[in-house]
């Protein structure tokens, strides 16, 4: 009798309106916050935080029970509220389509470079993959799906996964080598700080292996390229011939010029100017203005030589500065002369000729290279595009020693003689078809640089044959149980844009349709019968 009065209790307190209305009120306020989250800080971090979190997930459990618990309240059935319980009834079968959504559904994002066939979608899980190289096997783990750094503690043989960073920045830091290198190897990285009348920029740049992309070896400022070379080579800028030629070995970064090594120009049929230098006991062919590359017997260049050349006069026409660490070269227009200069010391400063511009050196090593150290932080969106946190990363253990890997920068080692790679990326999907890209269209408000709209025109691959599309707002292209919709684009060299299309397969859709009709016919008919009662009683 206790147990029947405690579940009335419990049914009347879930169905009630007090409880629909508390619930109601907190999933309203998750969806404001979860759409200002996701303008200002990005679609991910909106669903790692609110949409998906297991907090939401219990209130839109505790909507769904409320509804049911309302329904069963009002049983017997009653004519006058056959408009609630097909409303209910509705709501319930929304609520089905969605969890059905929610555990078989497809939802990630496809780029479309231009003219490249493509078919694999990067869904929302990020894992983490070792590849044992020599052995052809890989493992993968779903990391966490957190906004939070968060500590894992997940042990695979003598590797640690000690804890994931999902948004986090880096924090430069000077680190010492992970593998070992010869003497003559090229290792110096620097920092510098330039500045005109007009900005200012700070520069990392180093020769190191390990360094990566995120500090290489050439950079621009508008019209200023840096370039950034061995030490070594800054005294065959000193000594340059008339020929203005310098070939360097990268190996070993020893160089000379042709004129000290007796070293003449030649003429192709066609007047090129080209030099045969002997390497190795070969002959390597070079055509400084054409290629820093020797070539091969058939025209083409051969990458793998380690000799380079360099035409110095191909420089002169716009504003190059060559670093060499402590060192600095440059071509002046005003006396036609290259200057090369020497930072007296570590925070000392180069003046250059243009625009009363100067260089300073804030860091100089040989040894030690720089590390952008992953640094959880919020992440911050402009333009549909993540401007800050949107590195991924997760540090490791091995054998007493930490690292970090990225999504930006996989990490290789050699663990007790077996060549390992370890990657932070995504889970993806590959397509039952092909798609390529070939027209991207934009079109901007009037007066600005905004986007107004953008579409894409694509190609289709597939067993059927190949056929042609536009994907715009409001017009999706619907193939296979797949919808692509536009969602972003990036903007690459040269002014050549990619086009993002967010893809989707929603098996729910259907029963949310289907609930949503009802949701609209149950207001109609519940409206009426109250409306034919209230007109019966005057």
């Amino acid at each position: 009798m206790n147990n029947k009065i405690k579940w009335n209790e419990i049914e009347r307190t879930i169905g009630g309106m007090k409880f629909a209305v508390v619930v109601i009120v907190l999933f309203t306020i998750c969806m404001i916050t979860g759409t200002f989250f996701e303008s200002y800080f990005g679609t991910d971090f909106a669903n790692r935080t609110i949409y998906k979190a297991p907090f939401f997930m219990l209130i839109q459990l505790a909507m769904f029970l409320s509804i049911i618990f309302a329904a069963f309240l009002r049983l017997p059935p009653k004519k006058r509220l056959y408009g609630f319980y097909t409303i209910h009834s509705g709501l319930v079968i929304i609520g089905i389509g969605s969890l059905i959504t929610w555990i078989a559904g497809v939802d990630g994002q496809i780029t479309l470079p231009p003219n490249e066939t493509t078919r694999q979608v990067v869904l929302s899980k990020d894992i983490f993959k070792i590849t044992y190289t020599d052995e052809g096997k890989q493992v993968s783990t779903y990391l966490p799906y957190t906004a939070r750094e968060t500590e894992m503690n997940q042990v695979y043989g003598n590797i640690t996964l000690k804890k994931f960073l999902p948004f986090a920045e880096g924090k430069l830091s000077w680190v010492d080598s992970i593998n070992s290198y010869s003497e003559t190897e090229q290792l110096q990285s620097s920092q510098y700080h330039y500045k005109n009348a007009f900005a200012e920029l700070d520069l990392t740049m180093s020769l190191h292996p390990e360094a990566g992309s995120d500090f290489p070896a050439t950079s621009n400022m508008g019209p200023l390229s840096f370039i950034y070379l061995p030490d070594n080579i800054s005294n065959c800028f000193k000594n340059v011939g008339p020929s203005k030629i310098i070939f360097w070995n990268t190996k070993t970064a020893e160089c000379f010029t042709p004129e000290s090594k007796f070293i003449s120009p030649k003429l192709t049929s066609t007047k090129k100017s080209f030099y045969t230098v002997p390497y190795n006991g070969t002959m390597q062919i070079f055509f400084p203005a054409g290629s820093p590359f020797a070539m091969n017997a058939n025209g083409q260049s051969n990458q793998d030589s380690v000799l380079r050349v360099l035409s110095l006069n191909l420089f002169e026409a716009k504003p190059t500065l060559f670093l060499f660490g402590k060192k600095a070269s440059f071509y002046s227009k005003s006396d036609t002369k290259w200057h090369n200069e020497e930072f007296s010391a570590i925070n000392s400063s180069i003046s250059l000729p243009w625009m009363g511009a100067d260089i300073q050196l804030t860091a100089h090593e040989t040894k030690k290279l720089p590390f952008n150290v992953p640094t959880t932080t919020i992440p911050i969106q402009k333009n549909g595009s993540l401007i800050k946190g949107d590195l991924r990363a997760v540090q490791i253990e091995i054998l007493g020693r930490r690292y970090w890997v990225s999504n930006y920068n996989p990490l290789s080692l050699n663990i007790q003689g077996r060549n390992v790679i370890f990657e932070v990326t995504k889970e993806t999907l590959n397509l039952p078809f092909e798609i390529a890209l070939t027209q991207f269209k934009m079109d901007k408000a009037p007066g600005t640089n905004m986007p107004a709209s953008y579409e894409s025109f694509v190609k289709l691959f597939n067993g059927n044959g190949t056929t042609n599309h536009h994907v715009f707002m409001n017009n999706p292209l619907k193939v296979q149980g797949y919808t692509l919709y536009q969602a972003s684009y990036a903007e690459g060299e040269n002014g050549v844009f990619s086009s993002t299309l967010t893809v989707n397969v929603d098996q729910g859709r259907p029963l949310k349709y289907l609930g949503s009709l009802m949701l609209v016919f149950g207001a109609i008919w519940h409206f009426n019968l109250n409306k034919k009662k209230k007109g019966t009683n005057v």
